[in-house]
């Protein structure tokens, strides 16, 4: 705790935006292996047993660009990371920047949980996305505790707070589901 309340006073915005640059990047890769994993089971199951010409040239002409996930995947992290310190601004009154800065720290734990995700999603899917869960909710968990003991929250500053937090999550599967 004491490591971020000495980030956030020093305003070290630069390093903020690598880290939270570095994080969406590692979102975009996972998302497109995402992608990528799913597309490849499905095709596989659908192409079973009609022989390794046509099973090739069917992936290999449908396949959507990778690229594309990528960029999807980019530009949700980031939409996320830019809209959850709006929200805390607006609700906490403090300076964008401080909030941004505040969310700095938090995204390596993001970090640990994309490359090991990133690095197990060939090995096993499932095993990577109970990977990525679990750090989710480590980020969660200490996002909201470094809230707590930098603001002393009360009770309905603590539910609205973890409102703010969950609304964009809303708002980017919704987006997800819309634009994927």
């Amino acid at each position: 705790m004491s490591f971020i309340k000495k980030y956030i006073s020093k305003n070290l915005f630069y390093i903020s935006v690598i880290i939270t640059g570095i994080t969406s990047l590692l979102f975009g890769i996972f998302y497109t292996l995402f992608k990528a994993n799913i597309f490849e089971n499905a095709s596989n199951d659908f192409l079973e047993g009609t022989g390794v010409l046509s099973s090739y040239i069917t992936t290999t002409t449908s396949k959507p660009a990778s690229a594309n996930y990528f960029m999807i995947g980019l530009i949700i992290s980031l939409l996320f990371f830019f809209i959850v310190s709006l929200f805390l601004n607006l609700y906490l009154k403090k300076s964008y920047f401080k909030m941004f800065n505040l969310l700095a720290p938090l995204n390596i734990i993001l970090v640990i949980g994309l490359v090991l995700a990133c690095l197990f999603i060939n090995i096993s899917s499932v095993f990577s996305y109970i990977i990525l869960f679990i750090l989710t909710i480590l980020y969660l968990f200490i996002f909201y505790q470094t809230l707590d003991k930098l603001f002393n929250f009360k009770l309905k500053q603590k539910i609205i707070s973890l409102l703010i937090f969950i609304g964009p999550i809303i708002l980017i599967l919704i987006l997800l589901k819309l634009f994927v």
